[in-house]
């Protein structure tokens, strides 16, 4: 098995996100800018916190990914986690968090199939800067859980980031 690295504690576990450690000591600068650029998702105010941790969690039931539905970066009601899965049709979520979720499930499929409207939609509800975190945030999302379903990172290390990290 892999050996695994996090900024924050070499000792341990390896948690989402976290790069091997073989590609670490090779590119400890690329580690460290990862883990800053991912952290940062989590500390700005351009699209709501609750909407954004929703996407990350849609990713990761499309991707069907066990670990990173089981990590909680923002604590969110159980009845949004629950009804996740039928966003489109239940009351928990407001416009903001369905705006972002349809332009999500369409990124995790095929981003060059977005609309103009399904972007016009996002970028109404949280602005130009919005838009453009949310594409960056999706990008993260589905590249960590893809990473980790490719290197079958068992669930429970994923869900050790919250310790890790601090979220």
């Amino acid at each position: 098995m892999m050996e695994y690295v996090t900024e924050t504690d070499e000792g341990a576990e390896p948690a989402a996100g976290a790069f091997p450690r073989r590609l670490a000591d090779t590119l400890p600068q690329l580690s460290a800018a990862h883990q800053r650029l991912y952290a940062s998702l989590w500390e700005q105010a351009h699209v709501p916190l609750a909407a954004l941790e929703l996407c990350r969690l849609r990713i990761a039931q499309l991707h069907r990914s066990k670990g990173e539905l089981a990590r909680e970066e923002v604590a969110l009601a159980p009845a949004l986690r629950g009804q996740l899965a039928r966003w489109a049709t239940s009351d928990e979520f407001d416009e903001c968090m369905r705006a972002c979720l349809a332009f999500t499930e369409v990124y995790a499929m095929d981003a060059s199939a977005i609309s103009d409207a399904q972007a016009q939609a996002v970028q109404a509800q949280v602005g130009d800067a919005g838009l453009v975190l949310l594409i960056e945030a999706l990008g993260l999302f589905d590249g960590i859980t893809r990473l980790n379903l490719l290197w079958q990172t068992p669930p429970e290390w994923q869900a050790s980031e919250e310790q890790t990290n601090g979220h």
